[in-house]
């Protein structure tokens, strides 16, 4: 399942959007960290990209929703019996794609600037992050519409502006806000509560999406 869902995957509109965005990434965050002249830290300038996720990631879950709506209108999903297996493919494949724009820029450009503790725990914070968003936001695919998808992507910019700021800090119940307070205090109490989160929508999606196919 997981290789079928590759494909579909392959030379789609969300794979390249993913991958525009991770080739940009790569072409400015190393260069600037390391010529730049101004004062921006590496934390600081992935809290910068980490206000792109969010509505990178729900135009990412419309594309693949609508994706699978146009081609047979789920009819594979609805007659398979194995329909909680081919959602979970989708979201592992997609959370692998994830990878790329979210820790892997951080991991390289942590090598690069001999910080390399430093860049695994972005990476590891902000992959986490995307593999949330993209979680939630295919699981809202099934409640709301397109615009109140990206309304709630545009709340949750706030609320990283927000934890950004450490007014989040005891805030459990935002996951969104619990990789940055990771990244700020290093603390793995907000990992762990960011895995449950993942594993809570997981769970929601897969029960919902048997019972409600737009």
């Amino acid at each position: 399942m997981i290789r079928s869902e590759c494909l579909k995957l392959k030379n789609s509109l969300g794979f390249y959007l993913v991958f525009l965005f991770t080739l940009l990434e790569l072409l400015t965050v190393p260069i600037y960290l390391a010529f730049g002249r101004s004062h921006v830290s590496m934390t600081d300038l992935s809290l910068m990209i980490f206000l792109f996720f969010p509505l990178l990631v729900t135009i990412l879950s419309i594309l693949i929703f609508e994706q699978e709506s146009l081609a047979n209108h789920f009819q594979e999903i609805n007659v398979n019996k194995k329909s909680s297996r081919i959602w979970l493919s989708k979201l592992i494949v997609v959370d692998f794609l994830l990878f790329f724009p979210s820790a892997m820029i951080w991991i390289i450009t942590g090598v690069s600037q001999a910080v390399g503790q430093q860049g695994m725990m972005i990476a590891t914070a902000s992959w986490l992050m995307a593999i949330f968003l993209n979680h939630f936001h295919l699981l809202l695919t099934f409640i709301i519409n397109r615009g109140g998808s990206m309304i709630i992507a545009i709340i949750e910019i706030l609320l990283i502006i927000f934890a950004s700021n450490k007014v989040l800090l005891a805030a459990y119940w935002c996951p969104i806000a619990l990789p940055v307070n990771f990244m700020i205090t290093g603390r793995c109490a907000y990992l762990i509560a960011a895995v449950g989160w993942i594993v809570l929508s997981t769970i929601i999606l897969v029960a919902l999406s048997k019972k409600k196919i737009r």
